[in-house]
């Protein structure tokens, strides 16, 4: 199961609380991200399995020809930095489709930064008219513009992969995989340079807004179904599987990947044989929410995350439409939902 996914199904899962509790008590409890998005009127409703991260996958000698030794930490350096490296034929590559995970990992993080939210905390009241959500977006247009390729709009998941490896940009959003693959693939991946593209690629968390860095990654977990008549072995199943011994071949076959749901797992041997870009996932999920923030992520959240009605917030933006209409626009269609 995705993200808040338990939340849906909350009526047809069964109470895995005694797994959940047990897993979480010898492996330093769950990421704070689950109990939102698996936990239901105080029970687990579905065992916290792992958690995919993402990070910015850069050039870094591309970088370094604009002055910057790393990776911008604010968005208005990644404007001046991916200016100027667009104005050299090196643009930053975003998407803003309707894709799986790229672009709403990339916009809601930009909301949540600029301290922008979908609703209060009660999840009752739509917020998203306020000043924050849209200067995010008067933001995201200008980024768009001076050092986005605008070809974004039309991208999947897959694009953004192809482009950075075939050197059409010089940093983009995704998970492990850019790096993974161009590694994999050394004699058929290379830079301008003719170079394994891989040495020249590290890895950065998306920069920090005026409110501060706050990130969206992917979330999993397994169910038990209420209809099942295997629920005792489904659950001793859950049991086998996060057991040390049998989730350690499959943590370490990830690489860096996916990390597990458990905080304990930060102190595994493995990430000391990683190379140095993929290190930055081993504390990836530390501070990851989920949609609906502030409110709870709720079957509303997800019907408004399914919808992509932040992403094409940012999408109308950057396609001509003023920023404040842009968000009203996007608040009047969060209303149908909250009511």
């Amino acid at each position: 199961m995705f993200y808040n996914w338990p939340q849906l199904y909350a009526k047809a899962l069964v109470d895995v609380s005694d797994v959940a509790e047990a897993v979480a008590k010898t492996q330093g409890g769950f990421y704070d991200v689950y109990a939102p998005s698996a936990k239901v009127g105080g029970q687990w409703l579905a065992m916290p399995h792992s958690i995919v991260g993402n990070a910015v996958a850069y050039r870094k000698s591309w970088f370094a020809e604009v002055g910057a030794g790393e990776f911008p930490k604010t968005w208005e350096e990644l404007r001046r930095v991916a200016g100027a490296l667009k104005t050299k034929g090196h643009p930053y590559g975003q998407t803003l489709g309707h894709t799986f995970g790229d672009a709403p990992t990339f916009t809601y993080p930009l909301l949540w930064s600029f301290g922008g939210a979908e609703t209060d905390r009660t999840g009752r009241t739509v917020v998203l008219g306020g000043a924050p959500a849209t200067d995010s977006v008067a933001f995201l247009q200008t980024l768009w513009k001076e050092a986005c390729d605008e070809g974004g709009l039309a991208w999947d998941d897959t694009n953004n992969n192809r482009a950075f490896h075939a050197g059409e940009i010089c940093a983009t959003l995704n998970g492990a995989s850019i790096y993974i693959v161009a590694k994999r693939q050394p004699d058929k991946i290379r830079d301008e340079n003719g170079k394994p593209l891989w040495e020249d690629i590290d890895h950065a968390p998306l920069p920090a807004g005026p409110a501060g860095q706050f990130p969206l990654y992917l979330n999993m977990e397994h169910g038990v179904m209420e209809y099942s008549p295997n629920q005792k072995l489904a659950k001793d199943l859950l049991r086998w599987m996060h057991e040390r011994a049998n989730f350690e071949k499959w943590f370490e076959a990830c690489g860096g990947y996916s990390v597990a749901a458990t905080t304990s797992w930060e102190g595994h041997p493995m990430w000391q044989k990683l190379d140095k870009p993929l290190q930055i996932f081993r504390t990836a999920a530390r501070r990851t929410r989920i949609f609906g923030y502030a409110g709870p992520s709720t079957p509303r959240a997800t019907e408004a995350f399914s919808k992509y009605i932040v992403t094409d917030m940012y999408a109308k933006a950057a396609q001509g439409m003023k920023a404040e209409d842009a968000v009203k626009w996007a608040a009047q269609e969060l209303r149908k939902i909250y009511g």
